[in-house]
């Protein structure tokens, strides 16, 4: 649809350092769908299949088990993540594509893109329904929580867009970078945009360093709050079915030959 455009406008170009980021944060936003796929299939997934306590009785250690289910999914989806990236290079080749629109492929704008916009969304959307994921054992409830982020996340937007006084905060407490990407973007001309990337300098390198480390800190209390054993068997039951074994124990077994007859 010709009026659906997102990265560039004006006289700057589709696959320009300025559209290929912008398309990247946009898109890193509805990737949190794909992200919640692989991140809570992991750990819902042992629990469904029977493999979850097979793993636990080895030697693996809690560590061990959480942060390898964790990377491979990680890893997954940001492998998942790198078609956009792709798509957006060879569609710049396409033939129907206005050649006045376009300029020349920056490898290192792709990189940019990819590594310090996107790839730090990723990770923290990744961390965030992990948590959600080991915690609740439910993909239902995974999915429930990535609509209940998004909706928290466009209020916010919302507020920020009617409090122009925001905007500096906003740059730095914004989760997807779009918020630090935009101000320091906003007085570029469009040969900025066309041939420039954004320093890793000032606010958009904090951005990304608060937010990286929010993920991390994410982790960690998945982490704690994550139970090495068989869900709902707490030590509270567990007492509770020892102290009905013992009961049961020391009750005196009923003899047969005491019992009616049967007629």
């Amino acid at each position: 649809i010709e009026q659906i455009q997102i990265g560039s406008d004006g006289n700057v170009h589709k696959n320009s350092p300025f559209a290929i980021t912008q398309t990247h944060l946009i898109m890193s936003i509805f990737f949190m769908f794909v992200t919640t796929a692989f991140v809570a299939n992991v750990i819902v997934r042992d629990d469904e299949s029977g493999f979850g306590p097979m793993v636990k009785s080895t030697r693996v250690t809690k560590f061990d088990y959480l942060f390898a289910r964790f990377l491979g999914a990680f890893l997954a989806a940001a492998l998942a993540f790198a078609v956009v990236p792709l798509a957006m290079w060879i569609g710049s080749f396409m033939p129907w594509v206005d050649s006045e629109s376009l300029g020349p492929n920056y490898l290192s704008a792709y990189a940019f893109a990819y590594f310090v916009m996107a790839l730090p969304n990723i990770l923290l959307t990744s961390a965030i329904f992990f948590a959600v994921a080991t915690m609740t054992r439910s993909m239902i409830y995974s999915y429930v929580g990535v609509v209940v982020f998004l909706v928290l996340y466009i209020v916010f937007n919302s507020v920020i867009r009617t409090q122009p006084d925001f905007r500096e905060w906003a740059g730095y407490v914004e989760p997807f970078g779009i918020g630090a990407f935009a101000t320091v973007t906003r007085y570029w001309t469009a040969t900025e945009s066309n041939t420039l990337t954004p320093p890793l300098t000032g606010m958009l390198i904090a951005n990304r360093l608060i937010w990286m480390g929010v993920s991390l800190a994410v982790l960690g209390f998945a982490y704690g709050r994550f139970s090495f054993s068989e869900r709902g068997v707490s030590k509270r039951k567990l007492k509770r079915l020892a102290r009905r074994e013992a009961k049961l124990a020391a009750t005196p077994p009923m003899l047969v030959d005491t019992l009616p007859p049967v007629r």
